[in-house]
């Protein structure tokens, strides 16, 4: 059974029943795109009736351990490829650089689609089913087009992929070889989102874009992430955790998870949470520094290295939501540090991420030199993404191999160099 039990606007607080096939606040909603989101609300005192710690830790690693805590009332309709129990790897060479003690990485580049999206389709195409959907559509410009292709293939339906016309070509094809029907737009991220809205409202598909604004239950899946952090520390949460931020949907959820826990008692601190965006595609680092709300900021035409953050506009509140509870930060990195951090994190600590994961190895540095993060504090920066995606990029910045004749002679000349 799902412990669900209504959808709250985190603008206004009026609560819906968790059965309403809305997306947003019936009020609020009429104010504009990104007006009041909804967000699923759990029965926590059911659930801790259900579980605690012990029973957690006794349990399988992965994302439906929590299963509790997820919007699925029928259990014969979870659809999982065994995403989620991902490592917490404590890193060596760059605590050594950084001077951090206890500086780790949540490695989600070990997905099943090596991406933190599937946790997010996991859930959802989980209640797609539950709903009876045949159909569903996305839009997408990487990484949650390949997760929601894999999660459909593996549950049998038909899917349809829209990508905006800047989609890098490596992610189109992962998308293609799970078998969804790709569709390229000549269009914003955003413009191409209003297309699947509508042509799901005309041919009755079912929605499954991961944007909270057309989906309030995308979130629930990243959420587990914070519930994993936790048990890995031991029952402890960090003292600052640093995520890639695009519409900014993953950093509140993972800010909920945290709370959800807090909640209940299984921990006894909550992290500071810290939004990192490239520049050039940083509207929700300037609402942050600015002070201003999401609606302020004006749209526009986004540009950096890191294509699965490449947005021009902040969607809501719910990030910024996340970064003022836990007294958090934002943060832009250049695409010089986004390349320098994603060469120095897998040259000195074997883990190949692309460039939007490097950001938050990048956004760390940063910060450290603002003294933003003191040295002895804990420190969990999210890597969402792996660089396997998208190889044209490490493609300028990796050493070329030396081409020699078989000889001794030949590779004594090059050692000697």
């Amino acid at each position: 059974m799902s412990f669900i039990k209504s959808l709250k606007c985190i603008d206004c607080g009026k609560e819906y029943s968790p059965e309403d096939l809305i997306a947003a606040c019936t009020e609020c909603g009429q104010k504009g795109l990104g007006f009041g989101l909804l967000d699923p609300v759990c029965n926590y005192d059911k659930i801790g009736k259900q579980v605690n710690r012990n029973i957690l830790e006794n349990r399988k690693p992965s994302l439906w351990k929590y299963k509790e805590f997820l919007p699925i009332s029928d259990e014969s309709k979870i659809v999982s490829l065994d995403e989620g129990g991902t490592p917490l790897i404590k890193c060596q060479s760059l605590t050594g650089e950084t001077g951090i003690k206890n500086l780790y990485v949540k490695n989600e580049t070990v997905n099943p689609t090596s991406s933190f999206k599937d946790r997010a389709f996991s859930v959802i195409i989980s209640r797609a089913l539950e709903r009876g959907a045949s159909t569903v559509a996305a839009v997408s410009d990487g990484n949650a087009g390949a997760s929601a292709s894999a999660y459909s293939a593996r549950a049998g339906i038909a899917c349809y992929i829209f990508t905006p016309a800047f989609a890098v070509q490596s992610k189109i094809i992962q998308m293609s070889m799970y078998g969804a029907r790709v569709i390229s737009v000549k269009g914003s991220l955003i413009a191409t989102g209003m297309l699947v809205l509508g042509a799901c409202i005309k041919y009755g598909w079912f929605n499954i874009t991961t944007a909270k604004v057309l989906n309030p239950y995308q979130t629930e899946g990243h959420k587990t992430l914070a519930y994993e952090i936790c048990e890995q520390l031991n029952w402890q949460a960090p003292d600052w955790v640093i995520a890639p931020v695009s519409s900014g949907d993953s950093l509140g959820a993972i800010w909920k998870g945290f709370k959800e826990f807090y909640a209940l008692g299984f921990i006894k601190n909550l992290p500071r949470m810290v939004g990192v965006q490239g520049e050039g595609a940083d509207p929700l680092v300037k609402a942050f520094d600015e002070k201003k709300q999401f609606y302020e900021i004006e749209e526009f035409e986004p540009v950096t290295i890191a294509d699965a953050l490449c947005i021009g506009r902040v969607l809501g509140s719910w990030p910024l939501n996340a970064l003022n509870e836990s007294n958090g930060y934002a943060v832009a990195v250049s695409d010089k540090e986004i390349l320098e951090a994603q060469k120095s994190l897998a040259a000195k600590e074997g883990i190949f991420v692309e460039p939007s994961s490097a950001t938050t190895i990048a956004a760390l540095k940063k910060l450290l030199s603002r003294r933003v993060i003191n040295r002895n504090e804990s420190v969990v920066c999210v890597t969402t993404g792996s660089g396997l995606k998208v190889l044209g990029v490490a493609a300028q910045v990796y050493a070329k191999p030396v081409q020699i004749e078989p000889s001794m002679s030949e590779l004594e000349k090059v050692l000697s160099k």
